[in-house]
């Protein structure tokens, strides 16, 4: 029964997992036509500014764009670890130091409440809600971080737009303007700044240095800088147009995080309270939750708990997910 049980509590696991990532990717895909129709829009936009400045549309045929796209596809020197863009999300070093560290606990966790239960299945079974537990403390930290960055992206573009109107190119505007902000923006235009150096185009080298950001501002950016640099027009006006965006749109982000930041937060305590409370429980005292281990009927129960669980958890996430 503890090898069903175990199973059942792995389904639910990786249920929740594939729930959060379904989410995701619609999340991706809308916002990649979002910024499809943004891009047309922009190019009808700057062509018709282009036309009275006679700005060579001929710059996008550089062979910067094809090193660009070398560029890319040599990157790095070694293929990149799964959570490295995760990591780098959430402010810290890629690679395994991170992991391995954040490992450490979950293990002597795990093994203690093995030992204090007196059963191999709370191993895993312990280890994998620390896991999420930690999965959802570095959402926590990577989202905090975005945050901060999107709100530094209006001041960034003012003081693109001055040293624009006083006829820097965008190019040279870009770089010193970069020198006046501070991190997590300062890291993700340092890297910027690599990757044109190297030979990519403005556009191409920011949006690869903000995919493993995965902010929609920041590819917003990246098309306008492109449309900018390949048909010109009046590039200071297009991205104070953008800033003044970026600033409305944050204010209304705001207000409806703080709107619905309490039933978020409800779902989420309800959702972890049920599994968090069983294993302080079992921890505490385990000769007074023994039965739920040994007896049949306690079988039962736990798998009635373990139901109820699933479907409660289902219902909070479409909950949250429709805010």
């Amino acid at each position: 029964m503890g090898i069903v049980l175990l199973l059942l509590s792995l389904a639910a696991l990786l249920g929740a997992g594939a729930m959060l990532l379904l989410g995701s990717a619609q999340r991706r895909a809308r916002a990649q036509a979002t910024l499809g129709h943004a891009e047309q829009r922009l190019q009808r936009s700057a062509v018709s500014m282009a036309a009275t400045t006679a700005a060579p549309a001929a710059a996008a045929a550089t062979p910067a764009g094809a090193a660009s796209a070398d560029g890319k596809a040599t990157a790095g020197g070694r293929p990149a670890l799964p959570w490295d863009a995760a990591l780098l999300r959430a402010g810290m070093t890629p690679g395994w130091r991170a992991p391995l560290l954040a490992l450490v606990p979950g293990l002597a966790l795990a093994g203690f409440a093995a030992m204090r239960l007196g059963t191999g299945w709370a191993f895993p079974l312990t280890l994998l809600l620390y896991a999420l537990v930690a999965w959802l403390l570095l959402q926590r930290r990577i989202g905090r971080l975005q945050q901060k960055l999107i709100r530094q992206l209006p001041d960034f573009l003012d003081n693109l737009v001055r040293l624009t109107a006083l006829g820097n190119s965008l190019q040279m505007s870009f770089q010193t303007a970069s020198t006046q902000t501070v991190a997590p923006l300062r890291d993700l235009l340092d890297t910027t700044l690599r990757n044109a150096r190297g030979g990519m185009d403005l556009d191409r080298a920011l949006a690869q240095a903000a995919a493993p950001w995965r902010v929609e501002a920041l590819e917003v950016l990246a098309v306008v800088l492109g449309v900018c640099v390949r048909i010109g027009g009046r590039s200071d006006q297009v991205l104070q147009r953008l800033s003044d965006f970026m600033r409305d749109l944050d204010q209304a982000q705001q207000e409806l995080k703080a709107t619905t930041s309490e039933t978020r937060m409800s779902a989420w305590v309800l959702a972890l309270l049920p599994p968090i409370s069983a294993l302080l429980m079992a921890l505490v005292s385990p000769g007074f939750f023994e039965p739920m281990l040994r007896e049949p009927q306690g079988h039962k129960i736990l798998l009635a708990a373990l139901g109820l669980e699933l479907v409660g958890g289902f219902l909070l996430y479409r909950l949250a997910k429709s805010l």
